[in-house]
């Protein structure tokens, strides 16, 4: 596997100001105002990209995506809709960084401020300080100890309701996985950022762990499997048949970095890079 070019901290410092500058009203992260706050729980995607008009052409022929765009020009703010639902964002990195992309994952926490002290006393760095965006809520973009960009969130309004893997709608978000250089000091920082607790997943090929908190599983972290790579933070979408999903990202431009493999969950994941670089797993859900 190769990863997506590895964008700097001075890259996402400018995109997010752009972003805060727009005046865009954004769309909350749960359609519902659920006044309460889940932290640990991964809430809103967006892609970061030098071509959004590429990326939406893509992810429309492989997903079904539906766009909505806020604001004009370079600072426009596309809501990604998936069953009439919004989802997730796809916003322009500036000209000067060339051909680049990456999708940033949004985690809950309870204090933002809080949690960006606790990443830098740990030697993480923060990329971008806390801000509030109108709409969303408090935020701030961070990379962690190990390497991985995470966003921080307390959202306005609250957090979405948990949903069951098997209830995740199709060309959703079905999960997120820490690929990660640094596998002990990641489940450290994350059980102290979260407070989640870890279970290691019995009779996996590699050591595989899961972040897991009032008895649900959250998301997971393993060892990077991409030599020479960053850690990151995967998003993973679920599809209805992940060969027919492998052929149409194919057709679209996509680059495939790993084909389905009965030896990898039975055949049921693939990973690729968008035409704009960025990376994005999917997975057939086959259990009940």
């Amino acid at each position: 596997m190769q990863q997506a070019k590895q964008l700097t901290g001075l890259l996402f410092i400018l995109l997010m100001i752009s972003s805060c500058n727009t005046g865009i009203t954004f769309p909350p992260v749960s359609e519902t105002a659920t006044g309460t706050h889940n932290p640990g729980q991964f809430v809103w995607h967006d892609l970061a990209t030098s071509d959004p008009a590429v990326a939406m052409d893509f992810y429309s022929k492989v997903f079904n995506w539906e766009f909505e765009t806020l604001g004009a020009g370079d600072k426009s703010y596309h809501v990604i809709v998936n069953g009439g639902k919004k989802i997730g964002g796809i916003f322009k990195l500036a000209d000067e960084y060339g051909n680049s992309a990456e999708w940033i994952s949004s985690l809950s926490v309870n204090d933002v401020g809080a949690a960006v002290t606790y990443n830098s006393s740990l030697g993480g760095k923060t990329v971008f300080k806390r801000s509030v965006f109108d709409g969303r809520g408090e935020t701030a973009l961070v990379q962690d100890p190990q390497g991985a960009f995470v966003a921080l969130l307390r959202a306005e309004g609250g957090d979405p309701d948990f949903v069951r893997a098997a209830d995740v709608s199709f060309d959703s978000w079905l999960w997120n996985e820490l690929w990660t250089t640094d596998l002990s000091g990641s489940l450290e920082f994350y059980k102290g950022l979260a407070a989640y607790e870890t279970e290691e997943v019995k009779n996996s090929k590699n050591p595989y762990y899961l972040f897991k908190k009032n008895d649900r599983a959250w998301s997971g972290a393993i060892g990077n499997p991409v030599e020479g790579a960053r850690s990151a933070w995967m998003p993973y979408v679920r599809v209805k048949d992940v060969e027919e999903t492998v052929a149409k990202a194919k057709a679209a431009g996509a680059h495939i970095m790993m084909e389905p493999n009965p030896d990898i969950r039975k055949g049921t994941v693939a990973v690729f890079l968008d035409p704009t670089g960025g990376q994005i797993t999917v997975q057939q859900w086959i259990l009940k």
